[in-house]
């Protein structure tokens, strides 16, 4: 049975179990669902992505990506959590969000990034908590700048041609 991590009004953050990798790569099969990522992964690579991502990193740091489900069906809706991401800070704990595109647009991803937001500070001890978002990303923006305290660009090294991408670093410091 997979453990809930966290609670919100609408939502319940678990976990994640092979079981909902058929269904985590449907959001990881969608072109538009993976427009800002180098492209879609295969079912194989979404349960590489999951195993290092999710239960590697729980063993590891007691935390990682977790399954978003409705509080009151159960129904998965996708993933958030905290990952190590490397920023221009060093290896840092990132919040990500992914979501099946029927459920983008409900407040889902803010919602459930701001609990972890919390959950990182208050309840991991962690000092600083950021997301990295792509400048072409509106959608993700919106949500990072509801859930971070500020903002801050980056720029990271992208492809073997040696090219540097820019991405914004939105961050919150523990009060």
């Amino acid at each position: 049975m997979a453990r809930d991590i966290l609670s919100t009004d609408r939502l319940t953050l678990r976990e994640i179990t092979t079981a909902d990798l058929p269904l985590l790569h449907r959001i990881f099969g969608d072109a538009e669902c993976m427009r800002y990522y180098p492209g879609i992964k295969s079912v194989d690579e979404t349960a590489s992505w999951f195993q290092r991502l999710a239960f590697d990193s729980y063993a590891n740091h007691g935390f990682g990506l977790w399954a978003v489900t409705d509080r009151q069906s159960g129904t998965l809706l996708g993933d958030c959590g905290i990952t190590l991401q490397e920023t221009s800070a060093g290896l840092e704990p990132e919040i990500g969000y992914h979501l099946l595109r029927d459920q983008w647009g409900k407040g889902y991803a803010g919602e459930a990034a701001a609990a972890c937001r919390d959950h990182a500070l208050d309840s991991l001890g962690l000092s600083r908590i950021v997301s990295i978002v792509r400048p072409d990303n509106t959608r993700s923006q919106r949500v990072a700048e509801r859930v971070h305290r500020r903002r801050e660009t980056f720029f990271k090294a992208a492809g073997s041609d040696g090219g540097k991408v820019e991405f914004r670093l939105y961050i919150t410091d523990k009060a």
